[in-house]
């Protein structure tokens, strides 16, 4: 009995549009190995030879830009470069998360010099790259983009700066940093908010540094902001007390409290922080809301009658 026989693979289709020449391929392999002269002689190849007239399609140099973010990872100024002046990517394109992962100094010198906006947001709800090494504990990576002109309090379209996000992983002595360097600004980006969902054992320390600092105790999320308001309302928004209520969080809880929190303050959806530690099953919680809210109403009657 004869098998049937099985077809071969279709050969690539040269003009189609996720179509690479090999040259792009071997580009990035000679990348890896640090061969600038085998990139020279594709690059040649690929964007300045005459091509196969099978393809379509223009060569492009962004092709290339795997070749370039690869350069980065080996820290090859020169590849770098070469690779940038041959235009495999744009100022507005420039690969430097990667570059400020790796620590390539050289190479982020290089992309403000070809204009590189260090304060340029990751994406349209992630702050700017001083982000990263806050996170990853990179101090030496953060004193050089704080020399170099990047900025603490700069935001992406929500009010979330690099020093938000330092709230909720940067390690104690890189936020002290910040504050104690004059360039994390306490009343911008939502601090004490990042505060209080910190995870970590010293959420109550980085909480007090907030509000020490001079961080809205009963300012609701987003409420001087109409447009984030209203886009994040339906996720219920409210004070750094609603949401350490609905965290557990008692020992934050009672520090707000003593620095004057409101425990009748109301969120977006109307709600008491003690309603959402009552939901959440948070007992001590709410045990501390309610002795707090017998103490806020006697002193509203009080103030209340002395009108």
């Amino acid at each position: 009995m004869m098998l049937p026989e099985i077809p071969l693979p279709p050969l690539p289709n040269v003009g189609a549009p996720f179509y690479r020449p090999l040259e792009v391929e071997l580009c990035e392999d000679a990348a890896r190995n640090g061969d600038l002269k085998r990139v020279k002689e594709l690059v040649q190849q690929l964007l300045y030879s005459p091509r196969p007239s099978s393809e379509t399609l223009k060569p492009q140099p962004t092709w290339l830009y795997s070749s370039i973010t690869t350069a980065i990872e080996r820290h090859d100024l020169d590849m770098v470069l070469f690779l940038l002046d041959e235009n495999v990517t744009t100022p507005d394109d420039l690969p430097f998360e990667g570059a400020v992962r790796c620590r390539a100094f050289e190479i982020l010198e290089l992309f403000l010099q070809r204009g590189w906006d260090i304060n340029k947001p990751l994406h349209r709800n992630e702050p700017p790259v001083l982000s990263i090494p806050l996170c990853t504990g990179d101090k030496e990576m953060v004193i050089w983009l704080l020399d170099h002109g990047a900025d603490p309090n700069a935001r992406c379209a929500w009010d979330f700066t690099p020093t938000s996000q330092a709230m909720l992983c940067a390690p104690l002595d890189l936020i002290d940093y910040l504050f104690n360097s004059g360039g994390g600004d306490a009343r911008r980006g939502e601090l004490l908010q990042y505060a209080v969902l910190r995870d970590k054992p010293d959420a109550l320390d980085i909480v007090r540094r907030a509000v020490e600092h001079g961080a809205p105790i009963n300012k609701v999320m987003y409420e001087d902001e109409p447009q984030v308001f209203w886009e994040r309302e339906p996720f219920g928004l409210g004070t750094p007390l609603h949401r350490a209520a609905e965290f557990g969080k008692v020992e934050i809880v009672k520090y707000l409290l003593e620095q004057g929190a409101d425990p009748l303050k109301l969120d977006s959806r109307g709600k008491t922080p003690r309603y959402w530690a009552d939901i959440k099953g948070h007992s001590a919680v709410v045990t501390a809301l309610i002795h707090a809210e017998d103490q806020w109403s006697k002193i509203l009657r009080k103030e209340s009658s002395s009108l």
